[in-house]
């Protein structure tokens, strides 16, 4: 598609790199020492939240965790694990953020199908002009 990805840690533990690249991630991974990347998608604060009520406690985080598991993903308690992620579609120039997804529960994935529509459309600015426009007549 022509999209660039980045993978961003907040943690620099070198056996989980290891294990998360190449075998989960083959781009370009980033630490980010000072978590602005997370700050960022919590409007100037890290969305963190502890193991008990955040994941023991929380019956969508153990449906991802369970998810992630029959998938396949493996899972280790190692490291700060209390810091949730998210993922930001960064647009060319200065457009700006085209989509942005915010991990509430523990585990939660971006859905795929808006990732990638959302990839799509950057790709092809025409398009989403053409639709406009159309949406437009159709209003009328």
């Amino acid at each position: 598609m022509g999209v660039q990805l980045f993978a961003v840690l907040h943690e620099q533990i070198e056996s989980e790199v290891k294990d998360f690249w190449p075998r989960y991630w083959g781009g370009v991974v980033l630490f980010d020492k000072n978590m602005e990347f997370y700050k960022a998608l919590g409007g100037g604060n890290l969305l963190k939240d502890k193991f008990i009520s955040g994941f023991l406690l929380n019956p969508r985080a153990i449906s991802n965790y369970r998810r992630a598991k029959a998938m396949g993903v493996d899972q280790n308690f190692r490291g700060e694990g209390e810091t949730k992620g998210g993922l930001f579609i960064v647009g060319k120039g200065k457009s700006g953020i085209a989509y942005q997804f915010i991990e509430r529960n523990f585990g939660d994935w971006a859905p795929l199908a808006e990732v990638i529509e959302i990839c799509r459309r950057l790709q092809n600015p025409q398009e989403i002009q053409l639709e406009s426009i159309t949406s437009i007549q159709q209003e009328d």
